[in-house]
């Protein structure tokens, strides 16, 4: 089974400046970083994003105890990937922790494990999993990608509106409100220096129909966004395109593709059931992680906020 408690690039120096693009302030934790968010009222919080278990030490939970006191904050939340546990989930309470009201990242995601032969991918991907990427294959169906670190801002400038068009589309064909361009600009000017991004475009007849932007860090690939188009979509490219991702990711050593969000497994109801249905074509595990515990500073506060995020989410 593929790891969860790998680094993860939400803890990167570079996601961090990403962050600030955002309005958020950061602080540190030893090599961690804390997203600080100012709200109205001179209230705020803290967001420690995607943290293993084994990367945050008690004395740390308890620096980030003092730190939460000390920026006056309504809350922390401590967001961890490691997988659900009951006796962890209990550890967690017992150090003043409450679980969170709400997830900010998936915690259910979608786990390949890459240590498998190429044969084995295949084989234990659903049987219509396999037959749309050989249809993919056999339609003619291109897949290529842009490595922000390498290619020239020509290029990288073009791969990322082709991938933020599909994106859109993807939106507001599903009525979704998604991002606005500017946030993806900032995203990979943030990163221009490293190999920790890429984006893989699937063409066919020279026409793009699928895109996704691929992260690439701590021997994990993750699956952070992506778009495809109505026209043309019986070449089935989004098939091809995840699984070129797949054996990609192998060739270069990464250990697991992570497809982050997905549904409860039998939760026909949920938001996430239509692409968990075609996240679970390439096979793999669904995994429960620990996901967001708070640290709560000011009760009051705290259910104010509680409220009014959930009205928010509503809108």
């Amino acid at each position: 089974m593929g790891e969860t408690n790998l680094k993860s690039i939400l803890q990167t120096r570079e996601w961090a400046e990403f962050k600030k693009t955002q309005g958020f302030e950061i602080l540190t934790l030893g090599e961690l970083f804390i997203h600080k968010k100012n709200l109205p009222f001179g209230q705020n919080f803290l967001y420690l994003p995607e943290v293993s278990a084994r990367d945050i030490s008690a004395k740390e939970i308890e620096s980030l105890k003092a730190i939460t006191k000390e920026q006056k904050s309504i809350f922390a939340r401590l967001e961890l990937t490691d997988q659900f546990s009951e006796n962890a989930h209990k550890l967690i309470r017992s150090l003043g922790f409450q679980k969170s009201f709400e997830e900010i990242q998936p915690k259910w995601r979608q786990i390949i494990d890459l240590t498998k032969t190429r044969g084995t991918l295949l084989s234990e991907m659903k049987q219509k999993g396999r037959y749309n990427v050989r249809l993919a294959q056999r339609k003619g169906v291109q897949v290529q990608s842009v490595n922000f670190k390498s290619q020239n801002e020509k290029d990288k400038l073009k791969a990322l509106k082709i991938f933020y068009s599909l994106y859109k589309e993807t939106n507001e064909r599903e009525g979704l409100k998604g991002r606005d361009f500017s946030y993806f600009q900032n995203l990979i000017d943030k990163f221009k220096e490293t190999d920790y991004l890429e984006i893989y475009i699937a063409t066919y007849q020279n026409e793009p129909v699928a895109a996704a932007l691929v992260s690439f860090y701590d021997n994990k690939a993750s699956y952070l966004y992506g778009g495809s188009s109505r026209r043309y979509k019986e070449v089935m490219a989004p098939y091809l395109l995840h699984w070129q991702i797949i054996l990609s990711s192998k060739e270069r050593g990464f250990k697991v593709y992570d497809l982050v969000g997905r549904a409860r497994p039998g939760d026909n109801s949920s938001k996430w059931a239509g692409i968990t249905r075609f996240k679970e074509q390439f096979g793999g595990q669904p995994i429960e992680i620990l996901g967001s515990y708070d640290y709560i500073n000011k009760p009051f506060w705290y259910r104010l906020f509680k409220i009014a995020e959930k009205i928010r989410r509503r809108q």
